[in-house]
């Protein structure tokens, strides 16, 4: 039987999604971004940890050591941080399909610059004229201000330097992504794929792949 998607190749997956077997090469190409994958199928969670492993490996090599060094430890202390904000980025992927990277970048990069102000002691919020920018960066303020203010007793609240360690190492990504001129994959797009819906956490899948490992 040929494969329902490309009607090219021989189906031998079997998509839960589909409800038929489809190619290997149309699973792994159009999982979640063509295909309304549920959390539980096995060659889902099998593609997202090899490609969050892949994906981390060749975007967040930085010429200088001590900023190596540095973005290693953000991964190992601030992991959950980092999977908030991405988090955050793929839900705004998901809602917006023409959301780029150009306007990822954009956000992340107004976001830190606010941070940024304010430890030079002045509280201002920079902003974009751009609905689709304007909309992620704050989600990512949302986001920062539930860790930094936290309302649970006994949470530690998230320090200003972290957050901006963090927002600078997925900066640092997304320009990696932007400077593959060849590549059709964005940062927003791997994301998405690697990150599940918040709404959909918990049918029968695991949660998220931690960045780095």
């Amino acid at each position: 039987m040929k494969c329902p998607l490309c009607n090219e190749r021989k189906g031998k997956r079997p998509c839960p999604a589909k409800g038929e077997p489809i190619c290997a090469q149309c699973c792994g190409e159009k999982r979640i971004l063509e295909i309304d994958c549920p959390e539980s199928c096995a060659y889902l969670q099998a593609g997202r940890t090899r490609e969050a492993r892949q994906g981390y490996a060749r975007h967040l090599r930085p010429s200088d050591p001590a900023k190596a060094q540095r973005y290693q430890q953000v991964l190992t202390e601030l992991e959950e941080v980092v999977t908030s904000l991405e988090s955050a980025i793929a839900d705004a992927r998901r809602s917006t399909r023409t959301l780029t990277d150009a306007e990822v970048a954009e956000a992340v990069a107004l976001m830190l610059k606010t941070l940024q102000t304010e430890d030079r002691g002045v509280l201002y919020e920079h902003t974009s004229n751009s609905l689709q920018v304007e909309a992620l960066r704050r989600q990512l303020r949302d986001v920062l201000q539930q860790l930094r203010y936290p309302r649970k007793a006994g949470q530690e609240p998230l320090r200003l330097r972290d957050a901006m360690s963090c927002l600078e190492l997925i900066g640092d990504v997304v320009a990696s992504y932007m400077a593959e001129r060849h590549s059709s994959a964005s940062y927003a797009s791997f994301l998405m794929r690697m990150m599940p819906a918040r709404s959909r956490v918990g049918d029968g899948g695991s949660s998220i792949i931690i960045p780095g490992r």
